[in-house]
Protein backbone atom coordinates (compact mmCIF):
# COMPACT_ATOMS: atom_id res chain seq x y z
CA UNK A 1 0.00 0.00 0.00
CA UNK A 2 1.60 3.56 -0.82
CA UNK A 3 1.30 6.22 1.16
CA UNK A 4 0.13 9.49 -0.01
CA UNK A 5 2.84 12.17 0.72
CA UNK A 6 0.77 15.19 -0.14
CA UNK A 7 -3.40 15.98 0.08
CA UNK A 8 -4.70 16.67 -3.39
CA UNK A 9 -6.91 19.03 -2.42
CA UNK A 10 -4.17 20.94 0.19
CA UNK A 11 -2.11 21.13 -3.42
CA UNK A 12 -4.85 22.28 -5.46
CA UNK A 13 -5.86 24.94 -2.72
CA UNK A 14 -2.33 25.99 -2.53
CA UNK A 15 -2.51 26.66 -6.17
CA UNK A 16 -5.37 28.70 -6.18
CA UNK A 17 -3.72 30.84 -3.13
CA UNK A 18 -0.56 31.33 -5.51
CA UNK A 19 -2.51 32.12 -8.51
CA UNK A 20 -4.53 34.86 -6.95
CA UNK A 21 -1.90 36.33 -4.79
CA UNK A 22 -0.35 36.72 -8.18
CA UNK A 23 -3.41 38.45 -9.95
CA UNK A 24 -3.52 41.04 -6.30
CA UNK A 25 0.18 41.44 -7.28
CA UNK A 26 -0.17 42.39 -10.85
CA UNK A 27 -2.89 44.49 -10.54
CA UNK A 28 -1.46 46.56 -7.73
CA UNK A 29 1.30 46.76 -10.04
CA UNK A 30 -0.56 48.11 -12.73
CA UNK A 31 -2.15 50.87 -10.75
CA UNK A 32 1.00 51.96 -9.93
CA UNK A 33 2.55 51.95 -13.17
CA UNK A 34 -0.70 53.92 -14.41
CA UNK A 35 -0.30 56.22 -11.79
CA UNK A 36 3.51 56.84 -12.57
CA UNK A 37 2.13 57.20 -16.27
CA UNK A 38 -0.41 60.40 -15.16
CA UNK A 39 2.39 61.90 -13.21
CA UNK A 40 4.89 61.76 -15.75
CA UNK A 41 2.38 63.29 -18.14
CA UNK A 42 1.41 66.21 -15.59
CA UNK A 43 5.18 66.92 -15.29
CA UNK A 44 5.83 67.39 -19.40
CA UNK A 45 2.52 69.51 -18.77
CA UNK A 46 4.20 71.60 -16.72
CA UNK A 47 1.78 70.95 -13.48
CA UNK A 48 3.45 71.78 -10.51
CA UNK A 49 5.17 68.95 -8.40
CA UNK A 50 3.14 69.41 -5.55
CA UNK A 51 -0.15 69.59 -7.20
CA UNK A 52 0.88 66.05 -9.43
CA UNK A 53 1.69 64.51 -5.99
CA UNK A 54 -1.86 65.03 -4.55
CA UNK A 55 -3.44 64.33 -7.70
CA UNK A 56 -1.91 60.90 -8.62
CA UNK A 57 -1.15 60.37 -4.78
CA UNK A 58 2.39 59.57 -5.54
CA UNK A 59 5.18 60.88 -3.24
CA UNK A 60 6.52 63.82 -4.12
CA UNK A 61 10.08 62.63 -4.03
CA UNK A 62 9.12 60.27 -6.57
CA UNK A 63 7.44 62.57 -8.64
CA UNK A 64 10.94 65.11 -8.42
CA UNK A 65 12.86 61.95 -9.57
CA UNK A 66 10.63 61.40 -12.35
CA UNK A 67 10.86 65.19 -13.68
CA UNK A 68 15.12 64.53 -13.18
CA UNK A 69 14.92 61.57 -15.55
CA UNK A 70 12.77 63.81 -18.14
CA UNK A 71 15.28 66.38 -18.02
CA UNK A 72 17.72 63.79 -18.37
Amino acid sequence: MTRLLYNPIEVEKAKQEGILEGEAKGKLEGKLEGKLEAARNAVKKGLSLEDIAEITGVPLETVQKLKAELLN
